[in-house]
């Protein structure tokens, strides 16, 4: 799957809100009640979350997450490396507890694949 066919795959959910859209940049709001889905469409791409939700974020987490904002315990974040490209997927839960803010960046790596 491609990362243009992977947009297109996030774009079947029920989205609150499309804030920002490129080739390289997704950024919309969901509902919690659409989180399931939008793990299962992650984690099909991604494969498991680098830093799941309710942990704290690991030394690598911290470094892939920096240049995006960070992330904190109560966040997800989803990261692969593909060839000169890596991508993220960062879920921001809001702290009433119904929305989330999903960031899916496509970005040059700065970092050899592997390393």
């Amino acid at each position: 799957m491609t990362f243009r066919d992977f947009l297109a795959e996030l774009q079947t959910l029920k989205i609150e809100e499309l804030r920002a859209q490129s080739e390289e940049y997704f950024e919309a709001v969901i509902s919690r009640t659409h989180l399931d889905p939008l793990h299962k469409i992650l984690t099909a791409y991604f494969g498991p979350p680098l830093k799941p939700e309710g942990q704290s974020p690991s030394g690598e987490a911290n470094q892939r997450a920096k240049p995006h904002g960070g992330i904190r315990k109560d966040q997800t974040m989803y990261f692969r490396q593909d060839g000169d490209h890596a991508e993220c997927a960062l879920l921001w839960p809001w702290g009433n507890g119904i929305c989330i803010t999903v960031k899916i960046i496509q970005s040059q790596s700065s970092v050899p694949a592997g390393g």
